[in-house]
């Protein structure tokens, strides 16, 4: 009687147990299983597809709004940035990419083919020409309607203005010594004799009873004399002073109104190019131009480079992650995933739990058999 007993609730201890591990592992699977609807005629099979193939669109959705809101959000990026030891990180790695970058030996044509960017020696010096005749030409368009004492600095103004005495003394100082010499004596003597004979009779009795020398040896003196008065230099000031003026009231295409543009931009060209060595710039590594400044830039720039560039990126995390829409790009990824794929995921992660529940479902199952077999036996 009592092995009876005992057999019977073991029978349904067994087949309890078997039921509860047999229900828990059927209704994981049937979280994945099956992937497709299964249809009898237009009949569709209930519980088909299973649980996550039917609701994928939808869990994809809230997995990308999950993501944005609770875990890549843009304060957690923010924080992140900002921290020091991702600040140091960054700046490490911009100094170990300088100093691989440093190694190499690349010119600067070199660098630009690398961007799909040609920059020949030719070109170059094509681009300067261009560059001179362009700026050539606005400058002369520029100050074409300008007055000369508009485009001439104040102090340079000034300064002419106070030099216009010591320009009239000049003059006058060099006027009169050309007639005190022996060339400006014979000068004076050709004048004369010049207006004598377009003087006809008169002039031609003057000159044979008085002489060119003699009218000369008169008028010379009279000359200096009249240039060393005190009248003449304010008198030849005035002049100087009033001709400043009015060329400073010109505009600069009046003074200018001819220029060989050609021959011009062509000299600038020549001469530009003649200082820079363009070739030999361009046949330099680039290297050798930035090694001098390897300290500076490692010890430096880099740190400030880096904490300027992640400042930068933190105060624009919401609007990267906005146009980024993370949302969507996991929503995509997650409904592009093969339900197979998805499973193994899933099942990958969390098989040891699932199997705990499959067992918990047995243990259960058997103890719910267990209570039913001693209610029949009390029965």
């Amino acid at each position: 009687m009592c092995m009876h007993a005992f057999l019977e609730i073991l029978f349904m201890t067994v087949v309890g147990a078997v039921i509860g591990g047999f229900t828990n592992y059927l209704a994981i699977k049937m979280l994945f299983r099956p992937y497709e609807a299964i249809y009898i005629k237009n009949w569709r099979l209930p519980f088909t597809p299973g649980l996550i193939p039917k609701r994928r669109e939808e869990i994809a959705k809230q997995l990308g709004e999950m993501v944005v809101r609770h875990l890549v959000t843009p304060e957690s990026i923010e924080k992140k940035l900002l921290s020091p030891g991702f600040r140091k990180e960054t700046a490490r790695w911009m100094t170990d990419t300088f100093l691989k970058w440093l190694k190499m030996s690349w010119t600067a044509p070199q660098m630009a083919r690398f961007f799909k960017v040609d920059l020949s020696a030719e070109r170059v010096q094509t681009g300067i020409k261009a560059f001179i005749r362009t700026r050539y030409g606005q400058a002369k368009q520029h100050i074409a309607p300008q007055t000369l004492e508009a485009l001439l600095p104040e102090a340079v103004i000034k300064k002419a203005e106070e030099k216009i005495p010591v320009l009239a003394d000049l003059i006058i100082a060099r006027i009169s010594e050309y007639i005190s010499s022996p060339a400006g004596r014979t000068k004076i003597e050709g004048m004369i004799s010049h207006f004598l004979d377009d003087r006809g009779m008169i002039g031609a009795m003057v000159k044979r009873f008085i002489g060119n020398t003699s009218i000369a040896d008169k008028i010379q003196p009279e000359i200096i004399r009249a240039l060393q008065e005190p009248g003449m230099k304010a008198t030849m000031a005035e002049m100087l002073e009033r001709e400043w003026n009015g060329l400073k009231a010109k505009q600069a295409g009046e003074l200018l109104p001819d220029l060989p543009d050609e021959e011009i931009s062509g000299w600038l060209e020549k001469n530009v190019l003649s200082l820079l060595p363009v070739e030999r710039f361009l046949d330099t590594p680039v290297q050798a131009f930035v090694a001098r400044y390897r300290n500076k830039i490692e010890e430096e720039w880099i740190p400030v480079l880096a904490e300027k560039a992640l400042h930068l990126i933190s105060e624009n995390v919401h609007l990267i992650i906005r146009k980024l829409q993370v949302a969507d790009l996991v929503r995509q990824e997650v409904e592009s995933f093969p339900i197979e794929r998805l499973e193994s995921l899933i099942l990958g992660i969390t098989a040891r739990e699932f199997s705990m529940i499959t067992y918990l479902g047995a243990l259960l199952g058997g103890l719910i058999g267990i209570v039913q077999g001693v209610i029949v036996l009390l029965v």
